[in-house]
């Protein structure tokens, strides 16, 4: 029931189908239409009636001296001899043997006429009786004697007849000048027929006409089946729309909701998260679908990520604020309870630095706190980092040495670049004399380098990670002022731009050496 209420489900199932509906209206209107399906059976009647009426004249017999005269008027030129042309007559076993074997199979109607305009043999008397029929056809109407047969001098028709006479007497005599005649009729019933009089000749000498007509209600009948045809087809092809559609909406819909309820279980979740875990992979697919997997799981790795950063943040916040209360809570006790002046100062000093330490460490707190945000909408600028470097030393200590091999420019964020280079000074300091720190600027096709160096105690074994970690500090005593967050604020702002922030012992010297790497574009 889900899948039916998906509203991109019912989308891709109404768009597909009324698509194919468009499309088969469009063959309905543009393809074929009622006209030209009758002119389409009336070129196949007129192929038909040509060959039948061929048969007929080849089957009329040789001899000259039976038949009809012609009279030299209706006759070509190169044919006439003495004025006067003998013309076979139909032969009517051959003509009745002829209908038989052609007509039969077809459910169309063929009449024969003489060159008296009698009706020699129709096919619908001759498949039910042997018996050859002969009878007068009705004379045309004065009208169809002016248009279509002027030697005619024929009384017009029954009036029970109508139109339909006078267009089957019309067709005849054009046919008896020669030339083929095709019409569509509608019997008194509304039935559709067409209807084709083909001359029938014997050489050059016309001997009769072969009519030949179609069954009522065939145009009719062929239309329908037309219909019934494109119909099935559309039913099929719909049916198989419909599965592809389906199909096709539980590819895209079923795992959008299943991705949808996981997200949703996190939002709604009271107690522990739920694990990343459970959103559904499906990195498999290699299409929008997998990409949206891996960019949630991706994405909710991250949260959860940063949720225990957060915990962990907190966790240490409270540690480190603890030292410097209970040394306040310690001294501030003392020094209700002394009265000795020496040991009041002594007290008060202890508030004072205490009081100071507190200070720098919820100020670095909420430095790092805002950082990303801060990072996220700062703009990234180009500058030229030997510069930097020139101006920033002798502020922190004139007596740093500088090396520049190269001068390199860079696309950053300049003071939060300043704001590394500051805190790797200030850790140097903590642990050497200013004269035995130098700074090295270095570039290669990787990237850019920014060495310091200190003649310090070096790096305990095995820490040369862990000193990135928040609050932690091996400094010696006399730099209690210092938060512990300065190398991880700088971490986290090299990570930032695409760089990373590193530290080592020296190689065959003493001290340490902290190493800033950022690429040549920046973030």
């Amino acid at each position: 029931m889900s899948f039916f209420k998906s509203g991109l489900s019912a989308r891709l199932v109404v768009i597909n189908s009324l698509g194919l509906l468009g499309f088969f209206a469009g063959i309905l209107v543009l393809g074929q239409t009622r006209e030209s399906l009758t002119d389409a059976y009336t070129q196949s009647l007129e192929v038909q009636a040509q060959i039948i009426a061929e048969a007929l004249g080849e089957s009329a017999g040789d001899e000259t001296g039976a038949g009809d005269i012609i009279n030299p008027d209706e006759s070509n030129e190169d044919t006439v001899q003495a004025g006067q042309i003998m013309a076979p007559r139909l032969n009517a076993e051959l003509t009745e043997q002829i209908l038989r074997r052609i007509i039969k199979p077809t459910l169309n109607r063929a009449r024969v006429y003489d060159r008296q305009r009698q009706l020699v043999i129709d096919s619908d008397v001759l498949l039910h009786s042997a018996a050859v029929i002969s009878r007068d056809l009705p004379p045309p109407s004065s009208q169809t004697q002016k248009e279509n047969s002027p030697a005619l001098n024929l009384t017009p028709p029954d009036a029970n007849k109508g139109s339909r006479d006078e267009a089957l007497l019309g067709a005849i005599n054009i046919a008896m000048q020669g030339e083929m005649r095709a019409s569509a009729q509608r019997t008194p019933n509304g039935d559709d027929i067409v209807m084709v009089a083909v001359p029938v000749q014997h050489y050059r000498a016309i001997i009769g006409v072969l009519l030949l007509t179609s069954p009522p209600g065939e145009i009719d009948r062929l239309v329908a089946a037309e219909r019934t045809f494109l119909a099935k087809v559309f039913l099929v092809v719909l049916s198989v729309t419909l599965v592809l559609s389906f199909a096709l909406a539980g590819t895209i819909t079923m795992p959008v909701r299943r991705l949808a309820t996981a997200i949703q279980a996190f939002q709604a979740s009271g107690g522990p998260l739920p694990a990343p875990s459970t959103v559904p992979d499906f990195s498999n697919r290699q299409d929008e679908i997998g990409d949206l997997s891996l960019a949630l799981r991706d994405m909710l790795n991250r949260l959860m990520n940063r949720l225990d950063t957060i915990e962990n943040f907190a966790a240490d916040v409270a540690h480190e604020l603890k030292n410097p209360l209970a040394s306040i809570n310690s001294a501030v006790q003392s020094l209700a309870a002394t009265s000795d002046d020496v040991a009041r100062q002594e007290l008060m000093g202890i508030l004072q630095a205490d009081i100071l330490r507190m200070n720098r460490l919820i100020t670095d707190i909420s430095e790092a706190s805002r950082l990303d945000a801060e990072l996220g909408r700062a703009a990234a600028e180009n500058f030229d980092l030997s510069d930097l470097l020139k101006q920033m030393i002798p502020l922190v200590n004139s007596d740093i040495q500088l090396k520049i091999k190269t001068k390199v420019s860079i696309n950053a964020q300049k003071d939060r670049i300043a704001q590394i280079i500051r805190n790797l000074l200030d850790n140097a300091l903590s642990f050497s004399p200013a004269q035995d720190i130098t700074v090295r600027l270095d570039s290669d096709r990787t990237g850019i380098f920014v060495h310091v160096d200190d003649a310090g105690p070096g790096l305990p074994d095995g820490v040369e990670q862990k000193i990135f970690d928040r609050f932690y500090t091996d400094r010696p005593d006399g730099h209690d002022l210092h938060s512990g967050l300065g190398l991880s604020i700088s971490q986290q702002i090299a990570r930032a731009h695409g760089g990373n922030l590193t530290a080592r012992n020296r190689i065959n010297a003493y001290g340490s050496r902290f190493t800033l790497f950022l690429p040549h574009q920046g973030k």
